[in-house]
């Protein structure tokens, strides 16, 4: 169990020594994670009921045991190289049960069939932040439900506590944010304006205050609320506008059973890439061909102190943010989840030393943590495909990747010029460097271009997101469904 927050004390905590990984336990590396998707499992196919049965008959004709109409699927090294474990594989039992088997597309899987109800924690809305912070940290989570009532699971207007709080509250500890009564205006928890104040004056000087009063620190996203009846399909329409995470609950919304965030639906995804065949073209295409990212990335000079990288963070409402030199060129990233490391009383001179200088801090503990060959990698290239994109997301646990454009490139000198030439063995400022910063492509790019290319309306990413704060900025509860989400960015496609 992690030593305890003691904010009272000091807004950090004594440093813990990282758990050193042995050989046969250490996670995957990077390189490993590069492969092809895992394979699917031959011997479990999904059985036809009598009803769909017939709706499969056409999908059947189009993908027989020769794989002659898979000839003109985009054949690279990740995704097809292998054709008898493809998405085709679960049909090539033999030839009198082909009509039992039935091969969904992921727009038809149900939400109940990703739920993880073992993961499931929730929090009393009263107990501490620090209390809270043990949890996620005890639990490798980087959210939670908060409830009023523990005991109470069938409210569904709960909150949720993250690492985003967590970094609002270390900075309304430090001086660096600015809230008032008006804050709170909204908030159905608290209608008594001296008891905001007085929880006010009690966190910024670093007393404990309750986990629900950091959680409404700043507007979020209204919590959306779907069966577990629903697909996939109605995931990705929400997902892909921005919003990191979705309740499931039961039919009868009654109670919530899961949480499915932006990165477990892009595992799930990765996991089972063979067994949707409509994911394969899309997948091997480049970044540039699919058009996706964004070119107005947000970053922070590297000789800058670490204080004002979360200030960033906190004031644009974004979860990392890269660091770079002079030139523009990429040295690294910084997520909200690691403020966990300066919450140590020992560590808490980073917050004034330069962000160079806090990654290499990053990058040494994730070594001893992860084991030496678990360096993580967070940028691409514009014509790197989205599955090695996805890949690194994965293997990063990231919600973005830096998108950079390769020294080399921009001229035709140095790429022709050989090893021993002259010019080779001039030392570079861009030595041991990715390259320039040119992009960002996150989760949300990903998923809004997979629900484009299947069929759901078209609505930009950051326009809905400036719609959902223009209507609900000052909600903090919400119990939103999927047509209350569709009337939220109704008029976001109106914007751009």
């Amino acid at each position: 169990m992690p030593p305890k927050f003691n904010p009272s004390a000091s807004p950090f905590r004594q440093p813990i020594t990282p758990n050193v990984q042995t050989p046969n336990s250490r996670h995957s590396s990077i390189v490993e994670m590069l492969s092809t998707p895992p394979s699917i499992d031959v011997n479990s196919p999904t059985i036809l009921t009598s009803q769909e049965q017939d709706l499969n008959k056409d999908y059947l004709s189009l993908h027989n045991d020769n794989g002659q109409n898979n000839e003109n699927l985009p054949h690279t090294p990740d995704l097809a190289r292998n054709a008898s474990q493809s998405s085709t594989s679960s049909i090539n039992t033999s030839s009198t049960s082909q009509t039992n088997v039935f091969i969904r597309d992921w727009q038809d899987i149900k939400l109940i069939e990703l739920v993880e109800s073992a993961k499931l924690i929730f929090i009393d809305s009263k107990i501490s932040v620090e209390e809270a912070f043990n949890t996620l940290q005890t639990n490798n989570l980087t959210s939670l439900p908060v409830l009023e009532d523990l005991n109470d699971k069938t409210n569904l207007n709960c909150l949720t506590f993250d690492y985003t709080d967590l970094n609002s509250y270390l900075l309304l500890v430090l001086g660096r944010l600015s809230i008032n009564e008006q804050t709170f205006e909204k908030n159905p928890y608290y209608k008594d304006p001296n008891e905001v104040t007085s929880l006010i004056q009690k966190a910024t000087r670093g007393e404990q205050v309750p986990v629900k009063f950091v959680t409404q620190l700043v507007p979020k996203n209204p919590f959306y609320k779907l069966s577990e009846n629903e697909n996939l399909s109605s995931v990705v329409e929400i997902l892909g506008t921005g919003v990191h995470r979705i309740a499931i609950v039961d039919p009868n919304f009654t109670h919530i059973t899961g949480i499915l965030s932006q990165r477990r639906l892009m595992k799930y995804f990765w996991d089972n890439a063979r067994r949707f065949p409509s994911l394969e073209p899309l997948f091997q295409s480049t970044l540039e061909e699919l058009n996706i990212g964004s070119r107005n990335v947000i970053s922070i000079q590297g000789d800058e102190p670490l204080i004002n990288a979360l200030s960033i963070m906190s004031r644009d409402k974004i979860s990392s943010i890269a660091v770079v030199d002079n030139h523009l060129n990429l040295f690294g990233n910084i997520s909200v989840t690691d403020v966990k490391h300066v919450t140590k009383s020992s560590q808490s001179s980073l917050l004034h030393k330069s962000c160079f200088h806090f990654v290499s801090v990053i990058l040494n503990l994730r070594g001893l943590e992860d084991g030496q060959d678990s360096f993580p990698i967070f940028h691409v290239y514009e014509n790197s495909s989205l599955v090695r994109t996805v890949a690194k997301l994965v293997a990063t646990r990231s919600h973005r990747l830096w998108v950079v454009r390769p020294y080399a490139s921009s001229t035709t000198s140095t790429q022709t010029s050989g090893p021993n030439s002259a010019e080779g063995s001039k030392p570079s400022i861009h030595e041991g460097k990715p390259g320039k910063l040119v992009g960002v492509v996150s989760l949300t790019d990903i998923i809004n271009v997979i629900a484009r290319k299947h069929g759901k309306t078209y609505v930009d990413p950051q326009q809905a997101r400036k719609q959902r704060r223009r209507s609900s900025s000052g909600s903090v509860v919400s119990n939103g469904s999927l047509e209350q989400f569709r009337r939220s960015i109704s008029g976001a496609s109106d914007l751009r």
